[in-house]
């Protein structure tokens, strides 16, 4: 059904990125209280997706939600979509702009995971409108170009 499953944002640069239970979206700038807040608006916000969990759990890789320092966890796959999709996620208006890269950082939970998540971490995202999110929103796939 497209829908939020978990919201993350923090200050610090440990993961998993603490959960939040509601998230207020600037356009330009990306996640409230967020450390990447108005630093790099074409990678405001971190739109990661279950499959991605999932494909670590198969490679025996049990991630909590935020591990991967996503903002926003949805339930489907955002890399079938591609950069240039529009997605109205609560009252916030986002475009997706690029994958993102695996760091070393994930390193942290197991030695193996940047490999095994290879250019299926996620996808970054601008803030076209500002709005709140909230988990459980729907999210509306306004248009897509070809991943």
């Amino acid at each position: 059904m497209n829908r939020v499953l978990s919201l993350h944002a923090g200050q610090g640069t440990t993961l998993p990125k603490p959960p939040i239970p509601q998230a207020v979206l600037v356009a330009g700038k990306g996640v409230e209280g967020d450390r990447h807040f108005g630093k790099h608006p074409d990678r405001a916000v971190l739109i990661a997706g279950r499959a991605t969990y999932d494909l670590a759990a198969r490679a025996g890789i049990l991630l909590p939600s935020g591990a991967l320092g996503e903002n926003i966890l949805v339930d489907f796959d955002p890399h079938r979509l591609g950069p240039g999709a529009h997605l109205q996620i609560g009252t916030a208006l986002l475009e997706l702009t690029t994958v993102c890269t695996v760091c070393s950082s994930l390193s942290v939970f197991d030695l193996r995971l940047p490999k095994v998540l290879l250019g299926q971490r996620g996808l970054y995202a601008r803030v076209l409108e500002g709005g709140v999110v909230q988990v459980g929103n729907v999210v509306q796939v306004l248009s897509r170009q070809p991943a």
